[in-house]
């Protein structure tokens, strides 16, 4: 018995060969009349899902600067639509920002940089 538990102890200790990585789906990031709409396309729409939790990082941050759980009453997830309330954040100019959608299966993921010249607001990727 011995003989064969040591043979295990690499695979223990070296972890699961795929490694921790989450299979992350993109989302698109654009502004539209002056306001930032978050939304995924059709294309990358894994399947219908409803939207559990948002969540918004600041470059350079290591934790959260908006997260807003739709865990209670959980939206659809609905191709090419905007993902709510995302557009009222207020977003810093100059800033790297990274948007994650997380669904009961898949996450979506958009990275972008913030910037807001007088009335014009754009994204840089």
């Amino acid at each position: 018995m011995k003989k064969h538990l040591l043979l295990f102890v690499p695979l223990f200790l070296s972890g699961c060969p795929m490694g921790d990585r989450i299979n992350q789906h993109p989302a698109q990031a654009e502004v539209i009349n002056g306001k930032l709409c978050v939304f995924v396309n059709q294309k990358n729409v894994v399947k219908n899902e409803n939207i559990l939790n948002v969540r918004i990082w600041k470059g350079g941050n290591n934790k959260y600067v908006y997260d807003k759980s739709y865990a209670m009453n959980p939206i659809p997830l609905e191709a090419g639509k905007c993902i709510p309330e995302i557009s009222d954040f207020n977003f810093v100019s100059g800033a790297i920002y990274s948007i994650t959608i997380q669904t009961p299966l898949n996450p979506y993921k958009t990275k972008f940089i913030f910037n807001k010249d007088g009335d014009e607001v754009r994204l840089e990727k």
